[in-house]
């Protein structure tokens, strides 16, 4: 075995993780935890890959390539993990016969790993294998993800989307010219989790909420604490919390923002000193949310006091610390407040001298229920608030490392800069968990906006006649309300936006049905439409104002007179 590595020498390089100014800090932040396992992948919007190389040196000189998809493909990367030579997932494996349906007859591969990640009674090499059970969870994240991923290019590489109107026009062009290929690919459907896509409607769904209900008045940011009793408990031996992602698979942290109902919104600076803290507490009237805050909400120290924070950029603070002193809360400052930090004595928190100008802003009876960071701000403006529902929604976290030769002195020995994806131990663990990435408290339904004969087709390519037919039998949400309008007296006082609260639209009828319950849930949102696109834009800005329109020339009719556009 020495004879044969001889002969296939390698190259040792290592990452190294760059920190650059001009980059989003919210998605490039370098990890924290030396002793975190993580993959770093390059790919479309964070896609993971489909297929990697996996050679295997027999006997002899050359090396064999095996698929992912291999059903020895863990045993013989993690023999440690696996020392009874198991086969792990493959493509035909069923499930027992009690556990099998009529649709779902074999297992599929997130459920396999979901399966071999649950925790039993008993001793577990896999729980007990530290960084390595971190390494062999996010390979299995990866696998999964890589699979899904190509399932889906495999299945709708033929599917596209056109609007009807040029659907029409395609089929009449097609005696002419048997050459055309009508619409645009699709690969990834918008539901698909973790894209920018899906990311990018949740904003949208997010501000739909907003102008219904008014900006939210709370930013919640909480970080779990891996020194929790209960995460403590459920170690094993020697096990640290990082070693156990399956236990805090819910870190690093959470962004929540929240609206309060009208009798307790938050209107003063006085009812903003009620609420929230930004400075130290006494410690001999409370000496419990003393100890919370000196150990999980002091910021840094950064600036001269120390150089090296992570926060630093060019010798300034990312986070404007340490604030001036104050001795009344501001209630809005370019779209924040400026809380009361009052001139106190300092105290000691390990090797620093720290006041209130150090403090991130808490509330006192969320750090004494949870013991943990949440830091809590009050947003006082649109402008803050759009920025803090960006930063909700701001995608998967990213990575730029250089790779180098291990032992180059010379920067000029650098093989190659990579941007990637960043994928930790515990994102995966909740991602093969299947979790919520995000969470509303209302459904919010997106309505189609769309001109005369230009809703969008789906269809598979060779099947344009048979899409078109089916696309004049269906009626999309907008087709649909003129003919509820039409139909029904009582929805005629109700914007498109609005009818999603008090009537239902059934898919298999393409008809909107009378809401029986639960409607103060749910809220319509139109999609956004470039004034570029100006016909359709205009429509948009109608659709809010105008209700009871029983079709498109009723929207384009004013004071009896038919106009010629929307605009």
């Amino acid at each position: 075995m020495y004879r044969l590595v001889q002969g296939h020498p390698t190259t040792s390089v290592k990452m190294v993780f760059l920190e650059d100014k001009n980059l989003d800090m919210r998605r490039y932040n370098a990890p924290t935890l030396c002793t975190e396992v993580a993959a770093i992948f390059v790919g479309d919007n964070g896609d993971t890959p489909a297929n990697r190389d996996i050679c295997v040196y027999p006997v002899g000189d050359t090396c064999q390539s095996i698929s992912i998809l291999n059903q020895c493909c863990d045993t013989m990367t993690y023999p440690l993990l696996l020392p009874r030579v198991e086969c792990s997932w493959n493509t035909g494996m069923e499930h027992v016969e009690e556990r099998r349906t009529a649709k779902r007859t074999r297992v599929t591969e997130l459920q396999y790993y979901a399966y071999r990640l649950s925790q039993r009674n008993g001793f577990s090499i896999l729980f007990n294998s530290g960084k390595l059970f971190q390494q062999y969870i996010v390979d299995a994240y990866v696998k999964t993800e890589g699979s899904r991923l190509h399932f889906l290019r495999q299945n709708q590489e033929d599917l596209q989307i056109e609007l009807y109107r040029g659907l029409l026009d395609a089929l009449g062009c097609r005696a002419h010219n048997e050459n055309i290929r009508t619409g645009k690919l699709i690969i990834l459907p918008s539901s698909f989790q973790g894209i920018p896509r899906h990311m990018q409607q949740n904003y949208q769904d997010a501000m739909a909420m907003v102008r219904k209900f008014g900006k939210p008045d709370l930013f919640l940011t909480s970080t779990c604490n891996p020194s929790w009793s209960e995460i403590l408990n459920s170690m094993e031996g020697v096990q640290r919390p990082e070693d156990r992602p399956d236990i805090i698979r819910g870190l690093p942290h959470a962004h929540i923002l929240l609206t309060l109902d009208s009798e307790r919104k938050i209107r003063t600076k006085d009812d903003i000193d009620k609420f929230l803290l930004a400075e130290l507490p006494d410690p001999c009237t409370d000496l419990r949310l003393f100890q919370i805050v000196t150990k999980c909400m002091v910021h840094g120290p950064c600036g001269t006091i120390n150089i090296n924070s992570p926060c630093m950029r060019d010798g300034q603070c990312c986070k404007s610390f340490p604030k001036q002193f104050k001795d009344d809360t501001e209630e809005n400052v370019n779209g924040y407040p400026i809380y009361r930090r009052r001139a106190t004595e300092s105290v000691q928190v390990g090797k620093y001298s720290i006041d209130n100008t150090w403090v991130v802003p808490y509330n006192p009876w969320l750090l004494k229920k949870f013991n943990a960071h949440i830091n809590i701000e009050v947003c006082a403006s649109v402008k803050s608030f759009k920025y803090l529902y960006k930063y909700v929604y701001k995608g998967h976290d990213v990575a730029s490392v250089k790779i180098q030769k291990e032992g180059a002195l010379d920067h000029d020995e650098i093989l190659s800069f990579v941007e990637g994806r960043y994928v930790s131990a515990p994102e995966a663990m909740w991602r093969l968990n299947e979790f919520n990435l995000s969470r509303k408290s209302h459904t919010v339904m997106r309505l189609a906006v769309h001109l005369p004969q230009q809703q969008p087709i789906v269809y598979q390519d060779g099947q344009e006649a048979q899409a078109i037919e089916r696309a004049a039998l269906r009626k999309t949400t907008l087709t649909s309300w003129f003919e509820l309008n039409k139909n029904d007296p009582l929805a005629h006082n109700i914007s498109y936006s609005d009818i999603p609260q008090y009537y239902v639209f059934d898919k298999s009828t393409t008809n909107w049905k009378k809401r029986q319950h639960g409607g103060q849930h749910f809220i319509g949102r139109l999609p956004v439409v470039s004034i570029l696109d100006i016909e359709r834009y205009y429509l948009r800005m109608l659709l809010l104002r105008k209700s009871g329109a029983i079709s498109f020339d009723g929207i384009l009719t004013l004071n009896g007179l038919r106009c010629i556009t929307f605009q």
